[in-house]
């Protein structure tokens, strides 16, 4: 393959590692001082991994046992290669317990914002099944149910080696789409000056006049993975996705449309007006 395709596929793993960032927003409502700490957070979170992620690539790639880079890229574990490869047996399995824990962290993390974004979606009736989804038990006061089905659908997908693979990629894609929204929203209002976007007045945080070049190059970069990612090997990945917007159109249009009037705290504010 092209030494340039090569180089784009292996940027989809930085992709997929730089999502979540949104958990800044997420935990607003217990954030003093939240539009501008909430910004922040955004930022920081995206500087501070970008630094630590590339020194932490730097040494493991300096690490690599004998300059093998090739054993290593095959290897079903490279980083235990790699740390196997440099330290004694014991710290090597400490490092694997440790990777272990971390990923083990990160699934209970996704597993958490999941069933938080399912109930949310079916307090609004916007989900399939909401008057199930959305009870909340009233000894835990936890959307129980919203758990239990997150949770079950999360085992399913490791159960198939594709469909594990398809599913993280149509994650990361629509994660990538679903926060370039409101960029192209602000960007495209603030060209037509009208409608509603980011000023110095109503968004304390800004990038000042270098925002809207950001922007821009943000619309164009998630145009360019979005295609790369359903590229080769990963055909399956457009196909899945063509299916799953057919679904959900079609559910739009059968039902949805009919119940989903918008969030309730929407609706609730536009009444009391």
């Amino acid at each position: 393959a092209p030494f340039a395709l090569v180089f784009v596929l292996g940027l989809l793993q930085a992709q997929w590692t730089y999502t979540g960032y949104d958990a800044s927003a997420h935990v607003a409502e217990e954030t003093v001082m939240a539009r501008l700490n909430s910004a922040w957070g955004v930022f920081l979170s995206v500087a501070i991994s970008a630094v630590v992620g590339y020194a932490l690539l730097l040494v493991l790639t300096w690490s690599i046992p004998n300059g093998d880079v090739a054993a290593t890229a095959n290897d079903a574990y490279p980083v235990l290669q790699v740390a196997y490869g440099n330290l004694p047996p014991a710290l090597g399995h400490l490092v694997a317990m440790i990777i272990g824990g971390a990923m083990w962290l990160c699934g209970l993390a996704s597993i958490t914002s999941m069933a938080r974004m399912w109930y949310a979606f079916a307090r609004d009736d916007g989900m399939p099944g909401a008057r199930f989804l959305k009870r909340v038990h009233p000894a835990l006061r936890t959307p129980v149910w919203s758990i239990v089905v997150t949770s079950a659908l999360a085992v399913l997908i490791t159960i198939y080696a594709a469909a594990y693979s398809v599913v993280t990629s149509i994650s990361t894609i629509t994660l990538y789409l679903a926060y370039v929204i409101p960029i192209w929203l602000n960007w495209l209002n603030r060209l037509r000056r009208r409608g509603e976007y980011a000023t110095r007045v109503t968004a304390p945080w800004s990038l000042g006049r270098f925002g809207p070049a950001i922007n821009t190059v943000a619309i164009l970069w998630v145009i360019v993975i979005t295609v790369v990612f359903a590229l080769p090997p990963n055909e399956l990945v457009l196909w899945t996705m063509l299916l799953l917007g057919g679904l959900i159109a079609l559910y739009w249009w059968l039902s949805a449309r009919r119940r989903f009037v918008g969030p309730a705290g929407a609706r609730a504010a536009a009444a009391s007006r």
